[in-house]
């Protein structure tokens, strides 16, 4: 195995990614996954204050115990690459299963009436239809198509003389080039956005060579200490928590795939910072989007958001009850879906890819094509459904592309597209995850693939920023390239100097 790292530069994080732990196929562990997912669902049907139909019950509980399939074919090594779909898996559970269990009434806002149960039940069947049409996609023969074809990239950093210090010149660099997009004109915002996920990368980076054994202490603690609560708390300071939490993922899924082991700790405190942060939302959003605070500081925005946390929690502003209702009510998806399939086509027409149209306008930059379509879906399908009223101008409703697939074509819209989008899933990863993928090809699929995760919203908005993903970690690649072809150099002058000096 030695011999093969030396003749394939690259291939021990190939290794690290793709070979399981040993004992991590075994019987114990599936049957204390299965175990586990079997308990949390037996609790989560007893405590259910809504009182879902079995029906309801059933797609539900289906959908968050296909969780184990993901996790048991990544962790027993038959899906030999990052834990990508184990982490959309869970998400889609968040949006489409959890809430069931957790809603007093299924409304798609707090004083919005139920959406008739018909259509609850509609809806998680379709969301189960369409996530093993994902499954189906993303593990199913259709790769072995397409994957003699896919380009493969290679992208060694070995040399950690350049490596170390660019990766903290972009984890901390990173953290103020998010103030960029308030000084540039609207046809360079999109430069703004990926100059903030600068330090996204660079801490992808910082993570990957600690949990491998190759950062000093004091760089890991800086790391873990500073570089990535302040990262997430930027993120929070937008006012959407999962521009916080979306670090949070990216770190989570770079520590599975380097220890190839999930993180479950992890998961579960960020579980429970979920449903504390998404009540928090909508009282600091008041106050910075248009309010009184709208041009803060950073610091003033964090303390404000602090003891917002604060009041709701320790405080006891608010019930621990009242934060799991707001929370759940927030990250309900399957509500949505109901209202659009008991509206489609009986009152808004079948949309017919009218909101996939800004995808392919979205490689295209602004400064070069100014009239290009603006992407706006979550105005119009608001407006649309009635979820939001007709002068209410400012509020935007997420559209989670499950719905999106629907408003479009239907339940054949859900079964096709959800299978291309699961392929779409694994042709990305097989480009990044291979044998000789390097140190790059790692950070550079972690990071792009933590963009896909965001299902909640349009499949422009997160489908359209992918190619340019790709061409930002391009670009690191090409800068630490030359870092390492620089201390290379610097290697090769030390021996001539020394020999000048004794003569």
């Amino acid at each position: 195995m030695a011999e093969q790292f030396e003749s394939r530069p690259g291939d021990e994080w190939y290794a690290l990614v793709s070979v399981p732990r040993p004992g991590s196929a075994s019987l114990g562990k599936a049957v204390m996954l299965a175990a586990s997912i079997a308990i949390a669902l037996i609790a989560l049907n007893f405590y259910a204050p809504g009182s879902p139909t079995l029906l309801e019950r059933a797609f539900a509980s289906a959908i968050l115990a296909s969780l184990a399939l993901p996790v048991w074919l990544w962790m027993s090594g038959a899906d030999p690459t990052i834990p990508f779909m184990p982490f959309l898996t869970l998400v889609f559970a968040y949006y489409f299963a959890l809430p069931v269990f957790l809603l007093r009434k299924f409304a798609t806002a707090l004083f919005k009436p139920p959406v008739p149960e018909y259509y609850i039940t509609l809806a998680l069947g379709y969301s189960l239809v369409g996530l093993y049409c994902m499954f189906a996609g993303y593990y199913g023969p259709a790769k072995w198509l397409f994957s003699p074809i896919l380009p493969r990239f290679n992208l060694q950093w070995r040399d950690l003389r350049a490596v170390k210090p660019f990766a903290l010149i972009l984890g901390f660099g990173g953290l103020f080039a998010s103030h960029v997009v308030e000084f540039l004109p609207e046809s360079l915002a999109q430069i703004g956005v990926f100059a903030a996920d600068l330090s996204m990368v660079g801490i992808c980076m910082l993570v990957a060579l600690h949990l491998a054994g190759k950062l000093d202490w004091l760089t890991a603690a800086f790391l873990w200490g500073f570089l990535i609560p302040v990262r997430i708390a930027i993120g929070l300071g937008t006012g959407s928590a999962a521009s916080g939490l979306i670090v949070g993922i990216a770190v989570a899924m770079m520590f599975a795939s380097v220890r190839r082991s999930i993180p479950w700790k992890m998961m579960a405190l960020g579980t429970v910072a979920l449903f504390i942060l998404r009540p928090a939302e909508a009282p600091y959003r008041m106050a910075i989007w248009g309010g009184r605070l709208s041009d803060a500081s950073m610091i003033e925005k964090a303390q404000v958001f602090g003891n917002i946390v604060y009041r709701i929690t320790v405080g006891g502003a608010v019930p621990p009850q009242v934060l799991i209702d707001i929370a759940s009510l927030r990250l309900a998806q399957f509500t949505v879906f109901g209202e659009v399939i008991a509206d489609t086509p009986a009152m808004v027409p079948f949309w017919e890819g009218e909101s996939f149209y800004p995808i392919l306008f979205k490689p295209i930059p602004r400064f070069i094509m100014p009239d290009k379509p603006e992407e706006v879906s979550g105005s119009w399908f608001g407006h649309r459904y009635g979820i939001i009223t007709p002068e209410n101008i400012k509020t935007s409703i997420n559209l989670p592309q499950i719905v999106e697939l629907y408003g479009n074509f239907g339940l054949i819209g859900v079964i096709v597209g959800m299978f291309i989008f699961g392929l779409f899933y694994r042709l990305l990863l097989e480009m990044y995850v291979h044998p000789g993928m390097g140190l790059g090809a790692l950070v550079g699929g972690v990071y792009v693939s933590s963009k896909l995760i965001d299902i909640g919203s349009a499949t422009s908005l997160t489908f359209g920023v992918i190619p340019w993903s790709m061409v930002l970690i391009g670009l690191i690649h090409l800068i630490v390239q030359l870092a390492e072809i620089d201390a290379r150099s610097l290697d090769l002058r030390a021996p001539a100097t020394a020999r000048a000096r004794t003569t």
